[in-house]
């Protein structure tokens, strides 16, 4: 077979002829490649150095020995700058005295027995547990019951899970020990992974610690990665790729992993698919139905979380295929599941875009392709929101331009907030019309070595377009005008840079007072912590699935038809905009 040598790792692997170059990659144990487009070939961000010339890795095929040079990653270090926190009004967050985790340490006395009254010990221990919902037991916590009710005088310490069938006594041991109990709650998005270190004992966040998923390396959106994970090998590798980035994040914020007892997931309904595993294909096939939703509890050694074996891992329920559990908890950190005399508008803007409309009576979801140009794919320029990226621009009355790049260095590149400004500051100066076009010229300097092109700001107008014509269609569906909306919730980590002014120019928000605007971060990482400690919010998510109506908008003709009217700055019909109207107004002065 021939021998593929990759440099500059100086790794040799032998691959049978025709096996495309990023896979000999993959069994060389190199994970250093990036795929954004799943291998399709349409990315070019694969680009290695064969036998002296660029060739893409997901595109070239191993015939004779090779030697492989795979340029330096361009990523800075895949670092994400901040840290998920809590944006979301403290009301939303249960209280010390309202704590119910899904592990707990309890420290009983249990009386002694007499002739009297001689119950068991385990119904005693019951009684003095004092529980609403069923118990159980393994048998080898029953084994040590004698002995731990007798050692110090009826003082016992348990371990007691958690779940909506009861509780469970995982450990009793005698005396009323110091343990305490740790919990993870854990946000697997398509682009990061976020991650809370949880005191179960009273509710205190620990440490917070977010990464990059390292999937995005096979694909940058969520259909790519569903085609790219056509073999159980592949899915194999998504989900080792995912537990990477997770137990990383535990063993960064634990001293001791071993000592987390319990864990809460949210993820959308493909990121859940691939962390266990599970086909994905289906979910983007008709009639769009996944393998499970919800998912089961489950321990942590099922799953290959690096915490304690038998943790038990939960699940944020799913509404359907691409309204999943990230939603649900993210709807926790709003008031919308308790609200019943407003509505309201929820949106998670990111990789995917997800929307709900509606209150504690009614609620109303859907979806929509909103692409990975937020995230930089896409854009020639384009970056994630990392050391050097460009998050703000503005451009004076005689084009010159001032930017702001994070990290305050030098630019290089934009991020998605970033384009949204560029490109609402474009559209307000008159140097693109309402199509996106340049008026003069085909692109756009920002700063030495960043520019955008029309087909970047296509890109880019494209997406919100996609998110300004779902929510209009989901709007009209139940009946509503924008008027009716007495908030609108924008979460995710990349929604929290969104400046609101720039989205109303450019048409991807609604022309809405500002006020009526609440940021709300990462929304779903707050909806797992507080699924963690707290039955009451768990109980909540499931009314929360049940309740929600999934619409498919791909199945409605009007979708394309409001999707179509949107493709312009900001919108075809400038009703929808009179904020927006007077730059168009002073444009056609300046051009007559």
């Amino acid at each position: 077979m021939p021998e593929v040598r990759f440099l500059p790792a100086d790794i040799a692997v032998e691959v049978p002829a025709g096996t495309p170059i990023h896979e000999a990659a993959i069994r060389a144990g190199i994970q250093e490649l990036e795929l954004p487009c799943g291998g399709q070939g349409t990315c070019g961000q694969c680009l290695v150095e064969v036998n002296g010339r660029t060739a893409m890795a997901c595109q070239t095929r191993v015939a004779t020995d090779l030697t492989v040079t795979i340029p330096e990653n361009r990523d800075v270090a895949m670092q994400v700058v901040g840290e998920s926190r809590f944006l979301a009004s403290e009301d939303v967050l249960p209280g010390a005295d309202r704590l119910s985790p899904l592990y707990r340490i309890r420290r009983l006395t249990v009386p002694p027995a007499s002739i009297e009254e001689h119950y068991s010990d385990w119904k005693r221990l019951i009684r003095e547990l004092g529980a609403e919902l069923p118990v159980s037991a393994p048998l080898a916590v029953l084994g040590d019951l004698a002995a731990a009710v007798r050692k110090e005088d009826g003082k016992v310490t348990l371990a007691v899970e958690e779940s909506a069938g009861g509780l469970r006594i995982a450990e009793v041991h005698a005396g009323h020990t110091a343990n305490r109990a740790l919990g993870v709650a854990i946000d697997i998005g398509t682009t990061t992974v976020a991650a809370q270190l949880v005191d179960l004992d009273d509710g205190r966040v620990l440490s917070t610690h977010t990464f990059y998923n390292a999937q995005i390396r096979r694909g940058a959106d969520i259909i790519t990665r569903i085609d790219y994970a056509r073999t159980p090998e592949r899915r194999a590798e998504l989900r080792g790729m995912v537990l990477e980035t997770i137990n990383s994040l535990v063993h960064e914020m634990a001293a001791d992993p071993k000592s987390i007892r319990a864990a809460f997931v949210a993820g959308n309904t493909t990121m859940i698919h691939l962390l266990l595993g599970l086909e994905p294909r289906y979910i983007r096939e008709w009639p769009y139905v996944p393998t499970v939703n919800p998912v089961p509890a489950l321990r942590a050694d099922e799953v290959g979380l690096g915490i304690h074996p038998d943790a038990p891992v939960e699940f944020a329920p799913g509404v359907g295929s691409y309204v999943g559990g990230d939603i649900t908890a993210g709807l926790l950190a709003t008031d919308l599941p308790t609200n019943r005399q407003d509505t309201f508008l929820f949106l998670d803007i990111g990789t995917n875009g997800e929307i709900v409309i509606g209150n504690a009576d009614w609620m109303v979801g859907c979806a929509c392709s909103a692409g990975p140009a937020f995230e930089g794919s896409g854009i020639r320029c384009g970056m994630r929101a990392t050391e050097g990226a460009i998050e703000h621009v503005e451009i004076g009355p005689d084009c010159e331009v001032h930017y702001k790049a994070i990290g305050g260095g030098q630019p290089a590149g934009i991020c998605g907030s970033g384009l949204i400004c560029l490109l609402g500051e474009l559209f307000r100066r008159g140097i693109v019309d309402q199509s996106g076009r340049f008026h003069d010229g085909r692109s756009f300097v920002v700063a030495p070595d960043v520019a955008v092109t029309e087909s970047d700001l296509e890109n880019l107008i494209r997406t919100k377009a996609a998110i300004y014509a779902a929510c209009s269609l989901i709007l009209e569906n139940v009946g509503l005008t924008w008027d009716a909306i007495a908030r609108v919730y924008i979460a995710g980590g990349f929604g929290r840079y969104i400046q609101v002014a720039d989205a109303i120019r450019i048409g991807m928000l609604p022309d809405l007072p500002h006020g009526r605007f609440s940021y709300i971060g990462n929304s779903a990482l707050t909806g797992a912590y507080v699924a963690l400690v707290s039955r009451e919010h768990r109980e909540r998510l499931a009314e929360i699935s049940t309740r929600m109506t999934y619409v498919d908008l791909s199945s409605d003709p009007r979708y394309m038809d409001a999707y179509i009217k949107a493709m312009f700055l900001p919108h075809t019909d400038l009703e929808r905009f009179p904020s927006v109207a007077p730059i168009l107004k002073n444009q056609r002065r300046n051009e007559s």
